[in-house]
């Protein structure tokens, strides 16, 4: 343990912890995926698996930027959009073995820098992603949970064989929140009602129809338009989701 990762809180270290046994599980599928597997479609619009990996390498070099701008050396999380599409372009096209290789030695690195950072840059925020209508502050306390997101929701992108109920309960339930927000905030959310196994009841205009089953299933439903976890009516007369959900924008 370094000096820094000493005086961390305790929920600091517990939310680095979730995000090692999370990067781990991803790292344990990707290294399931052989040349074909990784040319296949992802659930990210016009990605192959190996896209979202290729992201996932450089959203953590990227994080890498937040941690140095919040522990005093202000750096961009990216140098522009179109260069962080095309970062992700070049790496989609390298061998297996670099794809995995890169993926793995990126998350350790941004890995150590979290356990690294002094308890005082925890408090220090940076702006993060490079869309500037969709762009956030996050703080240095943030970032590992912010992390996870990426993680977590592209391993689900890989689709291959990991969802969103086998993340962790207690970030189901914060991602599916806020994608309830999210919906509260759109002006063209359809009317419905979201009913989780788990008794969350939320409803848009006059409720109708249910779209219900667990939250995860929900999730994936509303996030990556996915019904395959859902009850609900005929799949064919589901309410219609923008598909602005799907973009990626870190």
């Amino acid at each position: 343990m370094t000096d820094a990762t000493a005086q961390q809180p305790a929920a600091f270290l517990a939310e680095l912890q979730l995000l090692r046994r999370e990067t781990d599980r991803l790292l344990d599928t990707g290294g399931r995926l052989d040349d074909a597997a990784l040319q296949a479609p992802s659930l990210c619009r016009g990605w192959t698996r190996a896209h979202v990996l290729s992201h996932i390498t450089r959203n953590a070099r990227a994080m890498g930027n937040l941690v140095a701008t919040v522990e005093g050396t202000p750096t961009p999380m990216y140098p522009s959009r179109a260069e962080r599409d095309a970062d992700i372009e070049r790496g989609a096209g390298a061998t297996r073995q670099t794809l995995l290789e890169e993926l793995r030695t990126s998350a350790e690195e941004l890995g150590a820098a979290f356990a690294g950072m002094p308890p005082a840059a925890l408090a220090q925020s940076a702006q993060a992603g490079n869309d500037p209508a969709a762009m956030t502050r996050l703080t240095g306390a943030d970032l590992p949970a912010h992390r996870l997101r990426e993680v977590v929701w592209h391993h689900v992108d890989l689709d291959a064989g990991y969802t969103f109920a086998d993340a962790p309960e207690a970030a189901v339930r914060r991602w599916f929140e806020e994608a309830v927000a999210d919906l509260r905030q759109s002006p063209d959310v359809p009317a419905m009602t979201l009913r989780t196994d788990e008794r969350d009841v939320v409803a848009f205009g006059d409720g109708r129809p249910t779209v219900s089953g667990p939250r995860a299933g929900l999730l994936l439903w509303l996030v990556r338009d996915r019904p395959d976890q859902v009850a609900a009516p005929p799949r064919d007369q589901l309410p219609h989701l923008s598909p602005d959900h799907q973009e990626d924008n870190t």
